[in-house]
């Protein structure tokens, strides 16, 4: 699989539309992708990579911790994602996408919650409920459990508490 430096990813030309349209491969070395760029399946990117609105990605491709992708971004089947990941509005995922290490995962995200007015993930897998807010990651039980110690008596605690309740319905099987 051939690896691609950010200077060759640069030169790629774009389309009538203002696609630029990457080939399969290894952009491990490229940490900046400009918006509407299509790569196609098995690539691989490296850790703290920035992605654009309006990317899409092949099936099969893998992401390092910390990526963080634009508005309207579309993934294949059996993409996967590193910790700390984070996704703008309106992406979507093809079938068995994995999120932290997760199995079959769905997820949906509240944003501009808690202390820090972070964007919270809520993960339903074959594993169970998970949640990923800002460093911590556990099952749903355990955020439950922590958001009671931690903001215990504030609006925080009842917005989180709130959103968990809306995950459960959001992410429960028909």
């Amino acid at each position: 699989m051939k690896k691609y430096t950010q200077e060759e990813y640069n030169a790629f030309p774009r389309d009538e539309r203002g696609y630029k349209h990457c080939p399969s491969g290894d952009y491990t070395d490229v940490h900046i992708f400009e918006d509407k760029s299509s790569f196609g399946e098995q690539c691989s990117f490296g850790e703290q990579c920035s992605f654009g609105a309006g990317c899409s990605f092949g099936a099969g491709c893998s992401f390092g911790e910390r990526c963080s992708f634009g508005e309207q971004c579309s993934f294949g089947a059996w993409c996967s994602f590193g910790a700390w990941c984070r996704f703008g509005a309106g992406c979507s995922f093809g079938e068995h996408t994995s999120f932290e290490g997760l199995t079959d995962a769905t997820y949906i995200a509240v944003d501009r919650i808690g202390s820090e007015d972070r964007k919270t993930y809520f993960f339903h897998a074959d594993e169970g409920m998970f949640v990923r807010a800002g460093c911590w990651f556990g099952s749903i039980d355990d955020f439950v459990k922590r958001v009671k110690e931690v903001h215990a008596g504030t609006k925080h605690e009842r917005a989180y508490l709130k959103a968990v309740e809306l995950a459960k319905v959001m992410l429960e099987e028909e």
